[in-house]
């Protein structure tokens, strides 16, 4: 098998560059170990794809954002949406610049990258596990587990990270990197569920409240997102959390002492008032009201305002700030997380220093490209991750088309 341009990896990023690759008029192969391409794409937004976020920027990655801009600015949110409208997928914006399919569907998203890179007479190879890529006279070999092997003149890597094991995610696209001489900067898991002492937190499972959850590392906050806290049998999850995990489970990495600080209540000051107001009321229920009344009762075990039985009227001013403090920041030892079969996305990766920006080419292997999470970029949830799998894949395919 020979191909102008071979991509390796059939995820977001190596089926748009594909499409790229293919538009040039190149003969174009995707290979891809899974029994299908797009899997992982499938379950992106919970079945519905986050598409992009209009508000995404350079400076919004992690990484590098200098090496990231040239791919945004060529392929802005915005020419990404129009990308997609020329290949017949609409899409509507909702709430933080969150762009998903009108038709609420993943797989309608799949579905016009599979069909778009068909009509252009692209060809695809499953069941292809990527044994090794070697360089040769005027291009590569590919050779596949089984045996099999690929001619290619030009190489995209969009093999992705290690994140979603279950959905082919297991990190072999950096060894192949490394074999060609590349750099892999430390990785871990990102987007991801937080571990604490269960003790804490097991009388909670279930319970979801709107707050802060702040990252703190050696006792510095290093990060913080509000929005939707989950409390689980084995620590926090949710958006707000997940937001925060990055510095987390580098922290655990590097040995620090990391933390997680959960705020339900910005300003306390209002107990005092309810206090006076609610004096007869069993403490059981003094926050019922304020937040869930589950966690209004563990809240006050934490501050030490016991027995419940007694009345609200009976706290001191003492209690009062304690019960204040826990409300405005619980603090919750990090213990670990959940691992990239829990998270959304990989932070670190293949050194972007070896890559032109302006070409996604390597600069150490001629006509080797790469594109997507294999690369040390990494953003927040809400369509960023996406947005840089179609702005790099879009940029590497276009580019590898030119040779």
């Amino acid at each position: 098998m020979t191909a102008d341009v071979l991509i390796l990896g059939g995820g977001a990023a190596g089926l748009i560059a594909g499409i790229a690759a293919a538009r040039a008029g190149r003969r174009t192969m995707i290979v891809e170990k899974q029994q299908r391409v797009g899997k992982r794409l499938l379950a992106t937004g919970n079945g519905r794809c986050n598409l992009t976020n209009t508000l995404a920027k350079a400076e919004d990655y992690f990484g590098s954002p200098a090496f990231v801009r040239p791919a945004m600015e060529k392929f802005s949110p915005m020419t990404v949406c129009e990308f997609f409208r020329e290949l017949g997928l609409e899409s509507r914006e909702e709430y933080g610049g969150r762009v998903f399919p009108r038709s609420n569907q993943a797989a309608s998203v799949l579905d016009a990258l599979r069909l778009g890179y068909e009509e252009l007479g692209g060809e695809t190879v499953v069941e292809f596990e990527v044994a090794s890529v070697q360089p040769e006279k005027n291009g590569f070999r590919v050779q596949a587990k089984d045996g099999r092997s690929i001619r290619a003149n030009r190489v995209i890597c969009a093999m992705g990270g290690m994140a979603a094991p279950n959905l082919g995610g297991d990190g072999a696209g950096m060894k192949i990197m490394r074999q060609l001489g590349h750099k892999v900067t430390p990785c871990v898991p990102a987007l991801v569920q937080i571990k604490t002492q269960p003790e804490s937190v097991r009388a909670l499972k279930g319970i979801k409240i709107d707050g802060w959850a702040r990252a703190l590392v050696d006792g510095k906050e290093v990060a913080a997102s509000k929005g939707e806290i989950l409390f689980t049998d084995y620590g926090v999850s949710g958006p707000a959390v997940m937001q925060v995990s990055r510095p987390l489970s580098y922290a655990l990495l590097d040995k620090k002492h990391a933390e997680i600080e959960i705020c339900a209540l910005e300003d306390a000051k209002l107990l005092w008032a309810r206090r006076e107001r609610l004096s007869v009321r069993a403490l059981e229920d003094f926050l019922t009201g304020i937040v869930p009344k589950r966690f209004g009762q563990v809240v006050l075990k934490e501050a030490g305002a016991m027995p419940l039985s007694r009345t609200a009227g009976s706290l001191t001013d003492k209690e009062l700030r304690a019960i204040a403090s826990v409300l405005t920041g619980w603090r919750l030892e990090v213990t670990g997380t959940n691992g990239y079969a829990g998270a959304q996305v990989m932070a670190g990766g293949v050194d972007t220093k070896d890559f032109d920006p302006y070409t996604m080419e390597s600069k150490k292997v001629p006509h080797l490209y790469a594109a997507g999470e294999i690369l040390n970029v990494d953003g927040s949830c809400g369509g960023y991750n996406l947005q840089w799998a179609w702005a790099s894949g879009l940029l590497a395919g276009s580019e590898a088309a030119k040779g």
